[in-house]
């Protein structure tokens, strides 16, 4: 799940007051490389949808960025010895390919959605940070991790673009397989 909105200098001016919050999915695959007990690289393709909402003058605005995003993290798994409980923390950054971008509009009578794809960057860079708890069931591992990612570049595409970046907190469920 994510909760996301825009920062920058420019979001307050863009939406005309401060802008709220979007909820919307993400999902995909990872792969993590353990170098020993304490350091892994995880890189990550995954579906996430961001943006946020706002109210002007009575209508219901929804700004709709949706990507293929690809981190790659750096973990620190900090050791339980005796426990089959696996804590970690990771930072990385990320590269986010722009699949589509809408804006919605809605009011009590009527609603309308336009396409907005001309004026968002096509890729969308950040930096991700976060921790998450991980129960190794036999080889395998369930767990659940949070994560900000903090954009870095403006999405606006205009000549002369406002500063405006996405950032986004995420809930994340996963479960992770041994290959060999």
């Amino acid at each position: 799940m994510n909760i996301a909105n825009v920062g920058g200098d420019d979001a307050d001016e863009l939406f005309e007051q401060s802008p709220d919050s979007r909820t919307g999915f993400n999902g995909g695959l990872f792969f993590m490389y353990q170098f020993n007990n304490l350091f892994a690289i995880q890189p990550e393709a995954y579906y996430t949808m961001k943006g946020a909402t706002s109210d002007l003058m009575g209508v219901d605005l929804t700004l709709k960025l949706d990507y293929v995003e690809i981190p790659v993290l750096f973990k620190v798994v900090i050791p339980a010895e005796g426990t089959s409980i696996k804590p970690s923390i990771f930072v990385g950054p990320s590269l986010g390919f722009n699949t589509g971008a809408k804006l919605k509009g809605e009011d009590q009578d009527q609603s309308a959605e336009v396409d907005i794809d001309s004026l968002v960057t096509s890729t969308d860079f950040s930096l991700v940070f976060g921790g998450g708890i991980g129960f190794m069931i036999g080889n395998n591992e369930l767990g659940v991790d949070i994560r900000y990612n903090i954009g870095l570049t403006t999405w606006d595409d205009e000549d002369d673009p406002y500063d405006v970046k996405n950032n986004v907190l995420s809930f994340n469920a996963y479960f992770g397989f041994t290959l060999l």
